[in-house]
């Protein structure tokens, strides 16, 4: 009995998916007819099938056409939340100005409680005031050397004496004249080194999106924007001497990249406040104190 109910129910099923399907298929004609004339001016046949997957076609291809709209032109800006270049470069300087202006806040705060303990004379005791006098000098035995550390001066000394320091050099600038530098673009100076003025580089003008390449081999510890300078690298070279490229478009290296002597490091723009067109300022320091380059490299 159960059985042949199940073969019912299956039946009835299955009449259920005909007439559902036979109503998907079933055509009709869709007719325009001027209501003046009834003239039949057009006319095409139909069926629910039809309608239904051309409506899901229709839904697609205005659904990619707004995407390709959103994603492709500039009416992405006003969508909200969306942040662009501008905006995340606004960020940044933002947040390097409450970074400063924190910093400042802090050093601001220390003095006016300094100034605070002066004026109740709540002051430490001061360090020379502190100090014991000794009851007797000290005698020069008391000043020689004690055997440990002669031993030490003498185990260090051996260790060292045939020590090899390659490319070893003083702080003379004269000694710079034997490296090899590789002028890191081609192109016209417009401002030259200039200590007195606070210019202490050279700033040289080309082509747009030209090569900037490294001077010497080295290792890069600065890849960052910064307000005024925009996207500033920074190489640092044997000999305590480093190399800075400053207004760049796009920076090629991150920090820690090891680089050789005439690798692209970056490319040529106008990044920065300080910076009225495309150029390279470049600097070369030599144990903390800024160089002329031109004194040691020929650019044009």
């Amino acid at each position: 009995m159960a059985s042949q109910r199940s073969r019912a129910g299956s039946a009835t099923d299955k009449a259920r998916k005909r007439r559902l399907l036979r109503k998907l298929r079933s055509k009709y004609r869709l007719v325009l007819i001027d209501d003046r004339t009834f003239e039949e001016r057009f006319s095409i046949r139909l069926s629910r099938l039809n309608v239904l997957l051309l409506t899901i076609a229709a839904v697609t291809i205005y659904g990619a056409m707004i995407t390709a709209l959103i994603v492709y032109t500039p009416l992405k800006q006003y969508i909200p939340g969306y942040s662009d270049q501008e905006t995340k470069v606004n960020a940044y300087r933002s947040a390097i100005k409450a970074d400063s202006l924190e910093h400042q806040l802090g050093i601001r705060d220390l003095y006016i409680e300094n100034l605070r303990n002066v004026l109740r004379g709540d002051l430490p005791a001061d360090s020379s005031t502190l100090f014991v006098p000794l009851g007797t000098k000290p005698a020069p035995s008391d000043l020689a050397p004690g055997r440990s550390d002669s031993l030490m001066r003498a185990r260090v000394d051996k260790e060292g004496a045939y020590d090899l320091v390659e490319d070893r050099m003083t702080n003379d600038r004269k000694e710079l004249a034997g490296i090899y530098f590789f002028p890191p673009l081609r192109g016209m100076i417009t401002t030259t080194f200039d200590r007195s003025e606070g210019h202490f580089g050279i700033d040289i003008v080309t082509g747009a999106d030209a090569a900037v390449k490294a001077c010497l081999d080295g290792t890069v510890v600065l890849s960052s924007w910064t307000t005024d300078a925009g996207h500033v690298l920074q190489i640092q070279h044997r000999n305590d001497l480093v190399s800075v490229y400053k207004h760049n478009s796009v920076l090629l290296k991150n920090v820690g990249d090891r680089v050789k002597a005439g690798e692209a490091v970056a490319i040529v723009g106008n990044s920065g406040e300080l910076t009225s067109g495309p150029h390279l300022h470049f600097e070369l320091w030599l144990s903390g104190e800024p160089v002329d380059p031109q004194a040691y490299m020929v650019f044009q």
